[in-house]
């Protein structure tokens, strides 16, 4: 089963708003085993929605159209729609009393007519199915164009998310096709390496596995590699995905830390509470971002005890205990200095691990030997060793300090990671 997704927009096409309902419908109807072929986006135009709607309904099973349901001239949708399939718009009574309600809630007269512009928004070609919109007024629809069905939503998000669960669900559940393809999937969550070595490392994987194919995805800075099977037996293709999750493990070796939607900060804390572990962080490029992305999870208090956010040389030794010879000889940006950070944050917090790191994330700053992109990470552990790792990314600053705290949390994991 096939979709196409049409988002309609002039703040669309010129680049004023970014295009989110596009991305969560399409996760929604992989999830239900509906393949997206096609995501489409279109100007405000009547001309240019019309020839979408035709071409959309012309190649896919299903088309989901979001924008063009508000009150305003720009608003074309539910015209246009209506012109495809030889109707007249109408107002959905429904709608009506409950914008009514609304308006008379915050003030105005129960009753009191409504202006035209208003009522734009609650109409709906003659004879649609109608979407009743629990999140806002205007109401979604579905009518047939082609012999295809076209469901139309407003743009607002968190509207479309309503409507969707509410009624497209349930739809989608009616009229798939019994015979269609069952998809079996698993996210495998990878961290260290790049995609063309992950690709390299899974190469031949899945051959001669019928249905079966792998996809990746750069996050950065992790890799998501997408194992799919397709088969008529949901349970068939269940048995063949699990048949090839050891192999893909067992390539993957220690770059791989989990799997669905847990990234590596939640990985990281679940992993440390299971062992009992306190730790605290000892910052100086990445500038506090570790202890925010550890304590974005929640339940990290168990765990997180607190970090010292050390951007001067001097805050270096002050609140660690760095010695300033240390800096002279070796730099701030070194092994050595690392070292003694980490085990100044442990013995500080009194915790078991402690990380730390100090780089140069650019765009200057860096000289002969220590280019921009330089990078010094150190975890003291609980049983007394130091593990240390050098990083080099001559990328953009953001980049470089994203790095390095993902590699920070890799670090206190484990030594191995």
């Amino acid at each position: 089963m096939f979709a196409e997704i049409l988002t309609i927009g002039d703040e669309l096409t010129r680049g004023e708003i970014v295009d989110t309902n596009s991305s969560w419908l399409a996760a929604q109807l992989w999830d239900r085993d509906v393949t997206v072929r096609w995501m489409t986006s279109c100007r405000d135009d009547v001309g240019d929605l019309t020839r979408a709607l035709r071409d959309a309904a012309g190649r896919a099973d299903v088309v989901l159209c979001s924008g063009g349901l508000g009150p305003t001239e720009d608003d074309l949708t539910v015209d246009v729609v209506a012109s495809l399939v030889g109707v007249a718009p109408v107002v959905h009574e429904p709608s009506r009393v409950k914008m009514e309600s609304l308006f008379a809630s915050r003030g105005g007269a129960q009753g009191a007519a409504l202006a035209v512009i208003q009522l734009r928004q609650v109409r709906v070609p003659a004879g649609a199915t109608v979407y009743g919109n629990s999140a806002g007024l205007a109401p979604g629809f579905e009518v047939q164009v082609a012999g295809v069905p076209v469901m139309c939503f407003p743009g607002v998000p968190r509207e479309v998310h309503a409507i969707f669960a509410d009624h497209v669900v349930p739809r989608l559940a009616a009229f798939r096709d019994a015979n269609a393809p069952r998809i079996a999937r698993r996210v495998y969550r990878a961290f260290g390496r790049g995609e063309s070595q992950l690709s390299q490392v899974c190469r031949g994987l899945v051959d001669g596995v019928e249905g079966a194919s792998i996809h990746y995805q750069v996050k950065f800075p992790e890799v998501l590699i997408k194992l799919v099977v397709r088969d008529a037996d949901a349970e068939a293709a269940a048995a063949r995905l699990a048949a090839l999750d050891g192999g893909l493990r067992g390539r993957l070796g220690p770059t791989l830390y989990g799997t669905g939607d847990d990234a590596l900060p939640d990985v990281t804390i679940a992993e440390l509470r299971a062992a009992g572990l306190k730790v605290a962080t000892a910052e100086s490029c990445t500038g506090g971002m570790i202890g925010q992305l550890l304590t974005a999870v929640p339940g990290a208090s168990s765990v997180y005890v607190g970090g010292a956010i050390c951007y001067a040389d001097a805050e270096k030794t002050r609140q660690l205990g760095v010695r300033p010879e240390t800096i002279a000889e070796h730099g701030a940006v070194s092994e050595a200095c690392v070292r003694e950070m980490a085990l100044g944050a442990r013995a500080r917090f009194g915790v078991d691990r402690a990380v730390a790191v100090s780089g140069i994330a650019g765009p200057d700053g860096g000289a002969p030997g220590k280019p921009v992109g330089l990078v010094w990470l150190a975890c003291a552990r609980e049983d007394g060793e130091v593990v240390t790792k050098e990083l080099k990314w001559p990328g953009a600053r953001d980049m470089v300090r994203l790095l390095a705290a993902w590699w920070a949390i890799a670090l206190l994991r484990g030594p191995h990671v």
